[in-house]
C-alpha cells in the first residue's frame, strides 16, 4: 500500500506514510477545512496517514477520529523530524505550513507546503519540494500521480 510517483528524468517516489500538520494545514483556527475529509478518506486507502501536531486548539483527537487516521502530539519541529525518521524518511511525505514543519519537510521523501488560511513560514517554503495554494490542492496532487510528476520533474 503506497502512493507512487514516477518523476521523468529523476527518481521514483514511493510514499507508504504521510505526516500531515493540523493547525493552518488541515484546519483554519481549529476547524477542519471544507473538502479535506473525502480527500483524506481516498488517500487513506493508499498510505498510512498520521496527524502530527502541537494541538494548539485542542482538536487533534477529535479530528483524527473523524478522519480515521492516527494522531501524535509533539512540542516542536525536532519531534516532527524524529517522527518522519521513525516512519522511514525515504518513504514518508510531509504536508505542513509552519516553522515547526521545516525540519520534517527537509528530511521527507516529498515535502509539501500549503499556503493556507494561517499563512506559511518562509523556512518551510525553503525546505519543501512543492508549494500548493491550499490543502485541497495538495491532497488532489497526491491523488493524481501524473499531475504531481509534471509539477516536480527536473
Amino acid at each position: 500500500m503506497s502512493l507512487m510517483f514516477e518523476i521523468p528524468g529523476a527518481r521514483t517516489i514511493e510514499l507508504s506514510d504521510l505526516m500531515v500538520d493540523v493547525n493552518g494545514t488541515l484546519t483554519n483556527r481549529g476547524e477542519v477545512i471544507d473538502g479535506v475529509q473525502p480527500r483524506i478518506e481516498k488517500l487513506r486507502s493508499q498510505c498510512s496517514i498520521h496527524l502530527v501536531s502541537a494541538d494548539t486548539f485542542g482538536t487533534l483527537d477529535e479530528l483524527a477520529t473523524a478522519l480515521g487516521v492516527s494522531a501524535t502530539r509533539v512540542s516542536d519541529g525536532h519531534e516532527k523530524r524524529t517522527f518522519v525518521n521513525r516512519c522511514g524518511a525515504s518513504t514518508c511525505g510531509v504536508i505542513g505550513n509552519g516553522l515547526n514543519d521545516a525540519l520534517a519537510l527537509r528530511v521527507a521523501a516529498l515535502g509539501v507546503v500549503v499556503l493556507g488560511p494561517e499563512g506559511a513560514s518562509p523556512r518551510s517554503l525553503e525546505a519543501a519540494d512543492l508549494v500548493c495554494a491550499s490543502i485541497i490542492d495538495a491532497l488532489d496532487l497526491l491523488a493524481d500521480p501524473r499531475a504531481l510528476s509534471a509539477t516536480i520533474r527536473p
